[in-house]
């Protein structure tokens, strides 16, 4: 599933192709997985240019101004593709598509659980990115959710939003915190530390996939993960990795972490 980095490199280099071109249409071909709270999504968009793609979470908004957004979250195997309107049938597992004016924006998935809003509800759990996700705001939390596993704690959504399985590990192995650990057993002075390495990782991740595939625009690149990685036995620390389910994830770790419970 993409997550908060791949979907940052996703955003820049979608906005590069598609900025300000005009929409001449929208297409839907999967009438369960695109809603709309209100008007019509055609009718109200054609003609209007893309002003903005911001990204909250794991979700893409895309912004054609005067409040009018549609989101677009592609789950676990949801895929973008920007090609000439006459190749969009070929695509497989179509859901919906963008077409601007010489060439169209599709979302597919062959899992079929990508979903496209029209006007979107914008909760107000912060982004990892966001200002208001503070080191205050990240102890305070923790400190309500004592008994939550510390893996669970930083994929839950509705405590911030972007990190998802892969990120999470290398997270916690760049804090040297064993994923086995309950929130309310580590001392604040680590989860402070664990607070910073949320920035570090992402911002890092962020940096490498846009050097290994500078326009990608879906899927996932992996490789450069130092821990969360199939290819590896060790990290570059030299301990063996182990993997484990933990928190209903895969969950790639190693006994560097300290375990607090």
């Amino acid at each position: 599933m993409p997550e908060l980095p791949d979907l940052e490199v996703f955003k820049v280099n979608v906005m590069k192709r598609l900025t300000s071109k005009r929409l001449n249409g929208v297409e839907v071909f999967n009438t369960l997985k695109v809603m709309s709270s209100r008007g019509s999504i055609l009718e109200e968009l054609r003609g209007r240019e893309l002003l903005k793609l911001d990204r909250i979470g794991k979700e893409l908004f895309f912004d054609f101004g005067d409040k009018k957004i549609v989101s677009a979250h592609l789950m676990l195997s949801g895929e973008m593709s920007i090609v000439p309107e006459q190749e969009v049938p070929q695509i497989r597992y179509k859901i919906f598509a963008f077409h601007f004016e010489d060439e169209s924006l599709v979302f597919s998935d062959r899992g079929k659980l990508c979903t496209v809003k029209y006007m979107p509800t914008i909760g107000k759990t912060p982004d990892a990115f966001d200002a208001s996700f503070t080191p205050e705001y990240f102890l305070n939390i923790a400190h309500k959710n004592r008994i939550v596993n510390i893996k669970a704690f930083l994929i839950d959504q509705k405590i911030v939003k972007g990190i998802g399985n892969a990120y999470a590990d290398e997270i916690l192995w760049a804090a040297r915190i064993s994923p086995r650990s309950f929130v309310g057993k580590i001392p604040d002075d680590r989860l402070l530390v664990l607070y910073g390495s949320i920035g570090t990782v992402l911002k890092d991740a962020i940096e490498s996939i846009q050097q290994i595939s500078p326009d990608i625009i879906s899927g996932e690149v992996r490789s450069f993960l130092k821990v969360h990685n199939k290819a590896l036995k060790a990290t570059e620390t030299g301990h063996k990795i182990t993997v484990e389910r933990i928190a209903s994830k895969i969950t790639y770790y190693t006994d560097e972490q300290v375990l607090y419970s």
